[in-house]
């Protein structure tokens, strides 16, 4: 990088979930490879904070309220003076914050998105593009890091595991974002039919012949997601924080979209699948999806029911198809 070496860098993520802390991931990586000699400082949101506990990129995390985003920053900032902040949060007066007290900001990782980009690789071209990373990171992959000790927890948790099992992790957040359970129950008859092993969370509903998990924290996830990477198995699951963060410790993963697009906000793992239910939806507005009449509401006005019917357009059929050719 041109310039004098720098000493201090603010990232700044404060979106609300830790998927999408995620999706930052691989540039605060990039952004550690560009400046060696800096401190990588991350102000964000619990819980995604955890995620970040045994990065050796990262020098610091600052928790910081939903309630009070733009205070967290300008606490931190009084701090840790930065001399580039790199920002994904438009909200809350965050970008003009930035853009006032640091001396370069790259506040907005958002500009002029195309629909068919992942939004991962397109926040590394912008870095790149901007010339604040090397050029030849912007496929860095996603990857959170773990102990040692945490995969050992998580050998213990899971025990002896057969062949190529299958992490199922039905839940989301939003509504617009699940798959009928029906289907989900469909999935693991037709799993266990196929000599599939199959595994699922404790805090999703029940699903046949899969082993339920006991309760997990972000950390001991995303160590039994790599332990099963080890087992040569895979996950699926719908557009949630918990099936990004497994493909972040190696697990390939299925991916089922609906409201959201795939191609844009897809899992970037290579072996990943990105599925995506109807995707000639006139309702989806892929790269404005807080603006469609379906994202708060979840109802949907092309089914009778109001039910999503982009996620309904998702057959098992498919789904077991994706699930058996990668893993």
């Amino acid at each position: 990088m041109s310039g004098p070496p720098l000493r201090e860098i603010a990232v700044v993520e404060m979106l609300g979930g830790f998927g999408d802390l995620l999706l930052v991931l691989p540039a605060i990586h990039a952004l550690a490879r560009a400046h060696p000699t800096a401190a990588i400082r991350v102000v964000t949101l619990a819980p995604g904070d955890a995620l970040l506990a045994a990065d050796p990129a990262v020098a610091s995390v600052t928790v910081g309220s939903a309630d009070d985003a733009a205070g967290a920053v300008a606490a931190h900032l009084d701090q840790h003076p930065a001399e580039l902040a790199v920002s994904t949060t438009m909200h809350s007066g965050i970008a003009e914050l930035l853009g006032t007290r640091v001396p370069r900001a790259v506040t907005n990782l958002w500009r002029s998105p195309p629909a068919d980009e992942l939004v991962e690789r397109r926040f590394l071209r912008l870095l790149a593009a901007d010339g604040v990373i090397h050029s030849d990171d912007q496929a860095l992959p996603l990857q959170v890091i773990l102990t040692a000790d945490e995969r050992a927890a998580a050998r213990q948790v899971l025990g002896a595991l057969d062949a190529r099992p299958v992490l199922l992790l039905p839940g989301a957040g939003m509504p617009v974002k699940r798959w009928p359970h029906e289907r989900w129950q469909r999935l693991a008859e037709t799993l266990h039919e196929a000599g599939r092993p199959s595994l699922t969370v404790a805090d999703g509903p029940p699903l046949p012949h899969a082993r339920v998990l006991p309760a997990l924290s972000l950390r001991e996830l995303a160590a039994v997601a790599a332990e099963l990477a080890d087992a040569g198995g895979v996950a699926a699951g719908g557009d949630t924080g918990p099936v990004r963060l497994a493909t972040a410790a190696g697990l390939p993963a299925v991916g089922l979209y609906g409201a959201t697009l795939g191609a844009r906000y897809g899992l970037s793992h290579p072996a990943a699948k990105n599925l995506q239910g109807l995707p000639g939806c006139h309702v989806r507005r892929p790269t404005a999806i807080t603006e469609q009449e379906c994202w708060w509401s979840a109802r949907c006005p092309l089914s009778d029911d109001g039910a999503p019917a982009c996620m309904a357009d998702l057959d098992v059929a498919p789904v077991v198809e994706a699930i058996l050719a990668t893993g």
